[in-house]
């Protein structure tokens, strides 16, 4: 009916805003943040333009929505946390941890990290595998974003093929710190030297006898050489936790799986792929 196709054609155009809204202004938002530019807290005003677009439902080829509902995640991290096949004492990075102050994204379960490599201590991590929250998070939890619904920025991890690559000592102790770099679409990874004098540096730093990292990045003008003199002179333009949900052992940190399902916020996890569902 025409009352249907005017509420179909309201709809995308809602839509369309709401993504062309969040894809300019919130990523101009984040930069004058970063730089010290904007102090005021605009973050209700990302979460707000972030309500604005449908979450999008993730299906299997089976047509079954690949999601967890939210009074099921406890017995779903339960039975799936740490059954990765990776070794957890082959690697410096060890357990489940959850995103704090990065949008909707859930947790890293680094049994399922990649491609440990012993020589020059890296090891790769799949962003698709990631688990997040159906739609957008509080403003408590989120940061400065991304706030765009869940299914929106699982589809963007699995298009890019988005994976990242930890450079990390052998045996990380606190205040001790991996380097990061990443790969999308399949473009090599930097080395860690060259990842350690990029545009963008990202270092994920160990507090508290691991319950803790602290994910700091540090953008330069293109002028300057972003090294270590660069960053002990300049503030951070973004900074994330990971906290740990379970340690190496398997057992749960409540404090923090607490935390985790206030973040959800009653929504359910949504998942990029099958295989990140059901592995």
């Amino acid at each position: 009916s025409n009352s249907k196709t005017a509420r179909e054609e309201t709809a995308l155009i809602n839509m369309c805003s709401a993504m062309a809204c969040t894809a300019v202004v919130v990523p101009l938002l984040a930069v004058l943040i970063g730089g010290g530019l904007v102090k005021v807290d605009v973050t209700p005003l990302f979460m707000s333009a972030g309500k604005l677009i449908p979450a999008p439902v993730i299906t299997g080829a089976d047509g079954r929505a690949l999601v967890v509902k939210n009074k099921d995640i406890r017995d779903f991290f339960v039975a799936r946390g740490l059954k990765g096949s990776t070794t957890q004492d082959e690697i410096p990075l060890k357990g489940v941890y959850m995103f704090d102050q990065m949008g909707p994204a859930g947790w890293l379960d680094f049994s399922y990290a990649v491609a440990w490599n012993s020589s020059t201590h890296a090891l790769d991590y799949e962003m698709s595998n990631v688990p997040l929250q159906a739609g957008v998070p509080s403003t408590k939890f989120g940061g400065i974003g991304p706030y765009i619904p869940g299914g929106l920025l699982a589809k963007v991890f699995a298009a890019a093929g988005y994976s990242v690559r930890f450079f990390c000592p052998k045996k990380l102790a606190d205040g001790q710190f991996c380097v990061l770099t990443e790969s999308m679409l399949g473009s090599a990874y930097k080395t860690k030297e060259e990842a350690d004098k990029g545009a963008m540096v990202w270092h994920m730093t160990q507090y508290d006898g691991g319950r803790k990292f602290v994910r700091d990045s540090w953008l330069a003008p293109p002028w300057v050489v972003n090294d270590e003199n660069y960053r002990k002179s300049h503030a951070t333009f973004h900074s994330y936790n990971l906290l740990r949900l379970m340690d190496a052992d398997g057992q749960i940190d409540e404090e923090n799986f607490k935390l985790f399902m206030e973040k959800q916020d009653g929504q359910d996890l949504i998942f990029a792929t099958e295989k990140a569902l059901e592995r």
